[in-house]
């Protein structure tokens, strides 16, 4: 039986024409688009560095119209408790101030002044978040805690109007969940609100985080958000995610409620990778929870895209039906890889998952043309399973703990729509395709030795067309 990630709307398509084509051709299949060769990770950018570059003790705090009493209290409170990305709520107590004091700010708290007994000693962490208004004026935050103590700084370059101020202000309570959520075990990820800002007043949003304990990075993310594209890049000692929404074809996004149908399946497809190549349930919830911030739009943001399709040549109704209602979008899942067997140092416990939709648009002015769309996911795991399913693995260097089941899978899937018009720019047919390549290669081992390997390849190629309009 294949397992594999299976589009919903092609799934529909299948299901108006029960007479479609099945062979088992060899699939050529291509690679998954990747998210890697464009966003790099938090710890890695200019933000990250500059902030590191200059310790709290050699910054100057600078007179405010702020609160500075109250930053300076949950300074305080930062300071003499544990190390966490959260900062106590400083982060949402900054930016809920900037509605009434729209104004450049420098608080410096050192060790010293704390005093050493008090410090609780802990990571170094930086966060960077950069606000842009659709007018220009960049708003950029900055919040670190170092060995010598912390700094909180807000910079603006220029002069904020009072909705701007209003609408930076208003993103306090989804900043500070997002560094809430970073702070957990395991990390969570809600990104969400940082996604929903009034796009009219607001032009982009970047947020940067970074743990590290000296050379050693713990955890890191890179987040943007504006009119043209999304991502994140997260990274921790277990996993890494990167992500990528091109939002930047209106005419291709659904409704509200086709893309929330599009989503529900996406977690289903998501689930079965997990299921299939036996990951992590914490991290694949991680990417779950991001894929629908990337790809959620705001009442603003659906209007705005409505408003820029009418421009552009209209698929209508009967044709939007028949896409994923998403924008097109890359994803990279990997689990960092484990050696837990010292008997075999070769064989590695990993999973790995990638997916991507890209939409190609070759209609001409006319309205004629095809708009192709091509849904693609590749899962690769490797992972144990004990002989006796009544005794634990215990792997170590006696062969008397040599007993166990040895998965390697590598899957993969292409799902493509293509969207067929005519010289009058009506939908005269739709060609679909799903090719499907499932291997799975099983280890016996008893006492060290191979006793069994069996390799199970499996693969599918199935084409279907369908005519709304006769040939003329």
């Amino acid at each position: 039986m294949i397992s594999h990630v299976t589009n919903s709307l092609q799934a529909a398509l299948s299901r108006l024409n029960p007479t479609a084509q099945v062979s088992k051709a060899s699939v050529a299949l291509p690679a998954a688009a990747s998210a890697s060769a464009k966003v790099m990770f938090g710890s890695q950018s200019s933000e990250i560095a500059e902030i590191y570059s200059i310790s709290p003790q050699k910054r100057v705090t600078t007179p405010a119209g702020m609160n500075s009493t109250q930053i300076q209290n949950l300074m305080h409170s930062v300071m003499t408790s544990g190390p966490s990305i959260g900062f106590n709520g400083l982060g949402s107590a900054l930016l809920a101030q900037l509605q009434d004091n729209p104004g450049d700010l420098t608080q410096v708290l050192t060790t010293a002044q704390v005093g050493e007994s008090a410090v609780r000693a802990g990571q170094d962490s930086a966060v960077a978040l950069t606000i842009t208004t659709q007018t220009g004026v960049t708003v950029s935050l900055s919040l670190t805690r170092q060995s010598d103590g912390m700094a909180v700084e807000i910079k603006t370059s220029g002069t904020l109007s009072k909705d701007e101020s209003e609408a930076i202000a208003g993103l306090g309570e989804a900043f500070q969940k997002a560094l809430n959520g970073l702070a957990q075990q395991p990390p969570k990820m809600d990104l969400s609100g940082l996604t929903k800002f009034d796009s009219s007043i607001l032009k982009s949003v970047d947020l940067k985080t970074d743990i590290r304990s000296g050379d050693t990075k713990l955890q890191s993310l890179n987040f943007r958000a504006d009119d043209v594209e999304r991502w994140v890049a997260y990274q921790d000692q277990d996993v890494s995610l990167k992500m990528t929404s091109d939002r930047s074809q209106s005419t291709i996004g659904g409704n509200a409620a086709q893309q929330l149908l599009t989503l529900s399946a996406y977690d289903k497809q998501f689930d079965q990778a997990r299921s299939d190549g036996h990951g992590d349930k914490a991290q694949m919830d991680m990417l779950k929870s991001v894929f629908r911030a990337l790809n959620e739009s705001s009442p603003s943001q659906q209007s705005e895209a409505t408003t820029a399709a009418s421009t552009a040549i209209r698929l209508g109704s009967t044709a939007a039906s028949r896409l994923s209602g998403l924008n097109d979008f890359s994803l990279e899942l990997t689990q960092t890889e484990k050696s837990i067997n010292p008997y075999r140092q070769d064989e590695k416990q990993s999973f790995s998952y990638q997916a991507s939709q890209t939409t190609e648009n070759n209609r001409l002015f006319d309205g004629s043309g095809t708009l192709k769309q091509t849904n693609h996911a590749h899962l690769s795991a490797s992972w144990y399973k004990p002989v006796d399913a009544s005794i634990p693995l215990s792997l170590n260097m006696m062969k008397s703990s040599q007993n166990y089941y040895y998965h390697q899978l590598e899957q993969d899937s292409v799902n493509t729509t293509s969207l067929n018009f005519n010289t009058q720019g009506q939908l005269a047919s739709v060609g679909t395709t799903s090719q499907i390549s499932n291997r799975e290669t099983v280890t016996k081992y008893v006492l060290g030795e191979v006793i069994e390997s069996l390799t199970t390849p499996e693969e599918e190629n199935k084409e279907n067309l369908i005519k709304l309009l006769e040939d003329n």
